[in-house]
């Protein structure tokens, strides 16, 4: 796989995506049937985004180098589809590289009580967490089990792993994920289909360890470009056969780790030995300078093909000791060349002894001491913070020992479980709109804190760092991580998409909060620490408008649903007649409307009104909702009542909906189609740049109740707000007929002379035979 610098098709955009960008031969370029220049995304991803362009180098080559063939513009325009066709394909196949693995951010939302255990188990036999200097960040130093050395290929001794932090109870949660991890690889068998499982498993620990880490694995350097850098390009890599790595084919090699920490690869017993007695007598072995198993084990099967090539060619010309030499020399550069920046060349440090952190009766703090170090802690980054710990309590001892009891605790990702079944129960959250959103929100706090962290590991700092990523949070964040295969806590970090509105990350940092307050109330944590933490939005830019104005309201009567005079492309359903004006002039909001029965609407004492309420299944946002909104004059003029009397005939029960052609879904809010309507209808009103919304036709029927001066209780009466005030909870509704004097006095100075239902049906009855855009039912 060659670095990107090398490759002269690859770009990045300015939001960091990769591109295959090729300009075509000048003598391309008057042709109008081909563009001038292609542009194909190949994702964040840097890795796989070098094998791609290395692919479609070779699947362009015909156009890039053509030699003595003729060129004609037919066939590149179908070298040019077959390898956008083929860079889809291959894309959507990389879509899920973990197979039955768990992903990253799932894992830590499984039980975690095995990797618990084992991480006792392992500390009351050697030291399994240290730090180089008191206060220094905590690493994880792995002891692998025959299962794991035989997962990755290697034959080793220990593995270190920086966590980032220098807090013990972080560290542990860190600890008990990566055991969780390496249990699932240990048990885990490749697809059969992968020709280096090896690799697939070393990658698979390394995205493990780095999700593991507070940032995860913000600040942990990345795999050497010219080694597989994600599962996802290792996955393509692997499957297509004209790349992978070549297997050797006269010789065996085991890579072991030195007494050092450093690796080395080794001919074993094989053909190539028996064709060279040299190697026999000498024997042949590459030191590899990492003292990481999963460089090593990349290294390994990269390397493998390349030594036994490189052997044969030196010792054909010549078996002697100076050749074999120069064999090793040209194959230290190589891999000199392969490392790069992480070319390691000391010994892994001694561990010290396994001992507890602290001695077991630890010398008393200077109590102004210990005040002075919460005072400064809260203004240093967490690896100094760490440091000033151990310098204030004389801590000299740098072992961790993880006991059972110790890792005893609920998580983070458990908590959000309970607090989202609590809030279902409760009936918090019953909307079919809102409760999805909230519970996706919720994923993506527990994503960012850390399902695996214990509560008790939980610190303020922790959600100061979540209200700062929040303010960088993506639009579509899950949605935009699964595309380009990376974590939404890189995403954020690489600030490479454009940020939700602060208020709506405001919105994600108050769930964050009520989650915490949810804790303190089921006494699972003593003290709030989430408390007086406020989101500012001071600079926000302003929300999308509310109120539609007079011009804007003139655009939408003046569509074309009120305008047509010959049959329309789109199909004609009544509700597209009827929702825009019973919006602006009930102030209902949409999903009450597309709701709406026949039976709603009825008249009392010589007053017609539509009743919305939550009866046969209807739903509606809170109890305040449920009234009685009498017809405006101007709705009956323009002939609802005459739609709804042919809309009885014919149904053949009064709970018939009142838009029978209005689809609805269980899965989505009901009015999810006329939602996506009015989207696509507010474009066709020249509307798009006010970003108007159906929602807003009811803040313009509340904001004319100000403008003409009119009665705001009866306004919030009509839209089923709460009157809060104290004289609000005394007394009754009120009457309809004070209602309907009110209502009638809203005038939008409006000219609707034009807006003719009759019109709209008989132009809807011309369309009755035409099949037109999907079935109605």
């Amino acid at each position: 796989m060659s670095n990107s610098r090398k490759q002269q098709h690859l770009t990045t955009s300015p939001n960091g995506v990769f591109q295959y960008y090729l300009t075509l031969p000048a003598y391309l370029s008057s042709e109008p049937r081909l563009p001038a220049q292609v542009r194909w995304s190949l994702g964040r991803d840097a890795s796989l985004a070098r094998t791609l362009a290395q692919l479609l180098d070779a699947e362009l080559s015909l156009i890039l180098k053509p030699g003595d063939t003729l060129v004609t513009p037919e066939l590149v325009r179908e070298r040019l589809e077959q390898a956008k066709a083929w860079l889809k394909r291959t894309l959507d196949n990389a879509a899920n590289p973990w197979g039955a693995l768990p992903e990253p951010s799932h894992l830590g939302k499984q039980d975690l009580t095995a990797a618990k255990q084992k991480l006792a188990e392992a500390s009351a036999k050697q030291t399994t967490l240290y730090s180089a200097k008191p206060g220094g960040e905590l690493i994880l130093s792995i002891t692998p089990s025959d299962a794991l050395q035989s997962a990755l290929g290697l034959h080793f001794h220990r593995l270190d792993w920086p966590l980032g932090t220098s807090e013990q109870e972080k560290a542990q949660d860190a600890a008990v994920y990566a055991f969780a991890a390496i249990s699932h690889l240990e048990q885990h068998t490749p697809d059969a289909a992968l020709q280096h499982p090896a690799t697939f498993n070393a990658l698979a620990l390394h995205e493990y360890l780095r999700n593991a880490r507070p940032d995860g694995g913000a600040h942990v350097a990345d795999i050497p470009p010219d080694l597989p850098g994600s599962l996802a390009a290792y996955r393509i890599h692997s499957t297509l056969t004209s790349l992978s790595w070549p297997k050797p084919r006269y010789s065996a090699f085991v890579s072991r780790q030195l007494e050092s920490g450093l690796y080395t690869l080794e001919l074993a017993s094989c053909t190539l030995k028996d064709k060279h007695p040299i190697l026999a007598s000498r024997g042949f072995s590459l030191t590899l300078p990492t003292t990481s198993a999963i460089i090593a084990t990349l290294l390994n099967e990269r390397l493998t093909s390349a030594v036994e090539s490189t052997l044969q060619i030196h010792l054909r010309r010549a078996p002697t000791d100076a050749s074999l030499e120069q064999a090793r020399q040209k194959l230290e550069t190589l891999t000199r060349g392969f490392l790069g920046s992480m070319l390691e060349q000391s010994p892994l440090p001694s561990l010290p002894n396994a001992r507890p952190l602290t001695d077991s009766n630890p010398a008393p703090v200077d109590p102004a001491k210990h005040a002075l170090a919460t005072a400064l802690a809260a203004l240093l980054p967490e690896d100094q913070r760490g440091q000033l710990e151990a310098l204030i309590s004389n801590t000299k001892v740098t072992v961790i020992d993880s006991k059972a009891e110790q890792l005893n605790g609920i998580t983070f990702g458990e908590l959000a479980k309970r607090f989202q079944q609590a809030q279902i129960d409760e009936g918090a959250w019953t909307h079919v709109k809102t409760t999805p959103q909230r519970i996706a929100r919720l994923k993506i706090i527990v994503e960012l804190i850390g399902a695996h962290r214990r509560l008790k590991t939980l610190r303020r700092t922790d959600f100061l760092t979540l209200r700062h990523l929040l303010r960088f949070l993506p639009y579509g964040a899950p949605q935009l991580a699964a595309r380009e295969r990376i974590s939404i806590k890189q995403l954020i970090i690489e600030r490479t998409a454009p940020a939700i509105n602060p208020r709506t990350a405001k919105s994600y940092f108050e769930l964050a909060k009520s989650l915490i307050r949810y804790a303190q109330d089921q006494e699972l944590i003593e003290h709030d620490i989430t408390a007086n933490l406020t989101f500012k939005t001071r600079n926000a830019p302003p929300p999308r408008r509310r109120t539609y104005t007079h011009e804007m309201l003139t655009k939408l009567v003046k569509g074309p649903v009120y305008t047509a005079s010959k049959l329309p492309s789109w199909r004609m359903d009544e509700y597209k007649f009827w929702l825009p004006l019973l919006g602006l002039y009930t102030g209902a909001r949409l999903g009450e409307l597309c709701q709406l029965q026949l039976r709603d609407v009825r008249c009392s004492n010589n007053i017609w009104l539509i009743n919305i309420d939550n009866s046969d299944g209807k739903r509606i946002k809170n109890t305040q909702s449920i009234r009685q909104v009498p017809l405006h004059e101007e709705l009956i003029k323009l002939g609802f009542l005459d739609f709804v009397s042919q809309q009885k005939k014919k149904a053949s029960h009064t709970d018939a909906p009142l838009f029978d052609t209005h689809r609805q879904y269980s899965q989505v809010p009901v009015s999810h189609v006329a939602s996506r309507w009015f989207g696509s209808y507010v474009q066709q009103c020249d509307l798009a740049q006010e970003k108007a919304t159906f929602h807003g036709l009811r803040h313009t029927f509340i904001q004319q109740f100000r403008m003409q001066r009119l009665d705001m209780l009866i306004a919030k009466a009509l839209v089923g707000h709460v009157d809060t005030s104290t004289t609000g909870g005394y007394g009754d509704i009120y009457p309809l007929h004070v209602l309907k004097e009110e209502i009638d006095q809203l005038d939008f100075s409006l000219d609707l002379k034009h807006v003719s239902y009759t019109r709209y049906q008989s132009l809807r009855a011309a369309q009755a035979g035409k099949q037109i855009g999907r079935p109605a039912k």
